[in-house]
């Protein structure tokens, strides 16, 4: 066989396992996501109310050159008038009294992946979050909570306590 047809074949080969090869990682990563997820509400129980989220930690929002848009994932909820953060790898969970926390919506951070979010402060930490609704083609769920909805609500926690 002739050497130009073998290496044509090889090509389009290569050509169409790159995307199946990303589109792999992307599901495996989804899958790992959710168990991460369910370990994360199985520690804590059943709050009355709870959000999947993408974080960065004060500076690193806004941070140019870095890999990704968000250091990592966790869950944020309430509980005993209080907003809890604990992170997939529990490297750096928070409490925030709602009483003495800002709530502020952020938007659109161009550094960020075009992502909208919003910060919780306290004296001591800025987090910034949005949602973690994952890539679409593995989550069609849309009843799943917007991060301008999660924004919202957690307002309206603080606001019924002050």
């Amino acid at each position: 066989m002739d050497p130009i047809i073998i290496f044509i074949i090889f090509f389009v080969v290569l050509l169409f396992s790159i995307p199946a090869i990303i589109f792999l990682i992307a599901y495996l990563a989804a899958k790992s996501r959710r168990k991460k997820q369910n370990l994360l509400l199985n520690e804590i129980g059943k709050p009355e109310f709870y959000a999947f989220v993408r974080y960065n930690l004060g500076n690193a929002q806004n941070e140019f050159f870095k890999i990704k848009a968000f250091q990592g994932s966790g869950m944020i909820f309430i509980k005993d008038q209080n907003i809890y953060f604990v992170d997939t790898l529990h490297q750096h969970p928070h409490t925030f009294l709602l009483k003495e926390t800002i709530i502020k919506w952020e938007d659109i951070n161009i550094v960020n992946g075009l992502l909208k979010w919003f910060s919780i402060s306290d004296q001591d930490k800025k987090y910034y979050f949005n949602i973690d609704s994952g890539m679409l083609i593995f989550n069609l769920n849309s009843s799943k909570p917007t991060t301008r909805s999660v924004f919202e609500r957690l307002l309206k926690y603080q606001n019924e306590i002050l």
